[in-house]
């Protein structure tokens, strides 16, 4: 028989171990509310070949994540990362988040003024600011050091442009600009334009101006179109140093081309120029077909979404052999074969066009067979142009094939990659191209100009 001893009971631990665990560690002070967030935007932070770092906290990549945008509690922990930082931060992505004017003072106050930190680049798209923001921005125009500068988005109210279009005239840093999709009206807007112009002590800074979607606060009558052509017109003439201008879906028709032209030919500095998504019409594409005919400087060109024809698409062709034009946009057109083909038969010109997208037209087999033959002669190389062709039983079809241009709205709204926000697995690290300095030995240049030419 087999005798079981009797199980010990287990005597309780009498000792504290927490005291005697804070007597070997001592009592470390707590973690500041900011230390966790300094960490999470150390995260957020793309780092530079040549030493700087961009900032990037978009509001659909946060909210993927954290269910959480960046708010005006955030902006001293932001402010305080990008002054520690070991990298001079230049760029400060903020898009899709909702930042009020209080957040937007202290951007201000903290961040945007000259020696208080790096910023040249601000991207604060589709927040809640209103015109106490720029009246704020306007009181400041003269310190600040801002070369690229989007606003698009948000309510700028009734006086919001006056205040911006100060901003404008006592700034001398800005570049790039993007007023889209704020409604301002037609006085506010006039206002913007006015700043910009040689003969009221205008902007010479500005190189790139987006007026796209802009949306005119009325109260009894509608939106009437050529009263924005009339002042687009005032500022291409008296305006030399916008090189880009950006007027997209704005609802512009045929006849106000008529008041673009005109202030083309005065101007000498616009090379890109975008009309996409208005309603210009056949009759709007040949008055630029006439002044393309006239040999601009201009190089850009974008008419998608116009509503053009083959007889718009037949008056355009006969303007570009004589155009410096390096890239053409006219694709979700009404273009048939007939226009197509008319448009790639005058694509040898002195002036080889860079990008071409024509996809969302009508055309067939007969264009895709002459598009193919292009393709495999040279004139036309398949990353530069949106469409690929393929064949199904000996007939020609086009398939979209995504160009280079084609991502500039996939840029320009922010857009997740793959639609949702990835795992941060590394810093993501950027290589900056650096210009290379050209020296010049003048050392012997007196020998070389008294040489004579005929030994050579």
């Amino acid at each position: 028989m087999v005798h079981v001893l009797p199980r010990r009971k287990q005597k309780k631990c009498i000792c504290d171990t927490e005291g005697l665990l804070k007597k070997i560690i001592g009592s470390p002070t707590s973690l500041p509310c900011t230390e966790l967030n300094l960490i999470r935007l150390n995260l957020f932070t793309e780092r530079n070949s040549d030493g700087t770092g961009f900032l990037i906290l978009k509001g659909n990549d946060l909210y993927d994540r954290y269910n959480a945008r960046i708010n005006d509690r955030d902006i001293r922990a932001i402010c305080l990362f990008i002054k520690q930082s070991s990298r001079r931060i230049t760029k400060l992505d903020l898009c899709y988040n909702e930042i009020t004017d209080k957040g937007f003072f202290k951007l201000l106050r903290n961040l945007l003024i000259k020696g208080r930190s790096s910023i040249i680049n601000l991207n604060i798209m589709h927040n809640r600011i209103t015109e106490e923001s720029l009246l704020s921005l306007a009181n400041t125009a003269s310190l600040m050091k801002l070369k690229y500068l989007r606003l698009n988005g948000n309510d700028f109210g009734v006086n919001g442009a006056e205040y911006f279009a100060r901003f404008l005239r006592d700034n001398k840093s800005l570049e790039y600009c993007d007023l889209a999709e704020t409604n301002i009206t037609l006085t506010g807007l006039a206002h913007v334009i006015t700043a910009l112009r040689i003969d009221h002590g205008a902007n010479t800074t500005l190189k790139v101006l987006d007026l796209s979607r802009v949306v005119p606060l009325y109260d009894r009558y509608a939106y009437e179109t050529k009263w924005l052509a009339y002042h687009i017109e005032y500022l291409l003439e008296r305006n030399d140093s916008i090189i880009e201008l950006h007027l997209q879906k704005n609802q512009l028709i045929s006849h106000d081309v008529e008041y673009f032209t005109r202030g083309l030919r005065n101007n000498k500095t616009l090379l890109y120029l975008d009309l996409g998504y208005n309603k210009i019409g056949d009759h709007g594409i040949e008055l630029l077909a006439k002044y393309l005919a006239e040999s601009p400087q201009l190089l850009l060109l974008n008419v998608a979404g116009n509503s053009i024809k083959d007889i718009g698409a037949r008056a355009l062709s006969l303007g570009m052999p004589y155009s410096k034009i390096r890239a053409l946009d006219i694709s979700q057109n009404n273009i048939t074969d007939r226009g197509v083909l008319d448009l790639l038969n005058t694509l040898k010109k002195p002036y080889y066009l860079r990008f071409l997208n024509i996809w969302g037209n009508k055309f067939g087999h007969v264009a895709c067979g002459v598009i193919q033959r292009m393709l495999l002669s040279g004139a036309l190389f398949q990353h530069t142009i949106d469409v690929q062709i393929y064949e199904v039983d000996d007939v020609l079809y086009a398939a979209y094939y995504p160009n280079p241009a084609d991502r500039s709205k996939h840029l320009y709204y922010s857009e997740l990659d793959y639609g949702y926000a990835l795992p941060i697995e590394h810093v993501k690290r950027n290589v900056v191209v650096e210009k290379r300095k050209v020296k010049v030995d003048c050392k012997h240049r007196r020998k070389l100009d008294k040489m004579n030419r005929d030994r050579f």
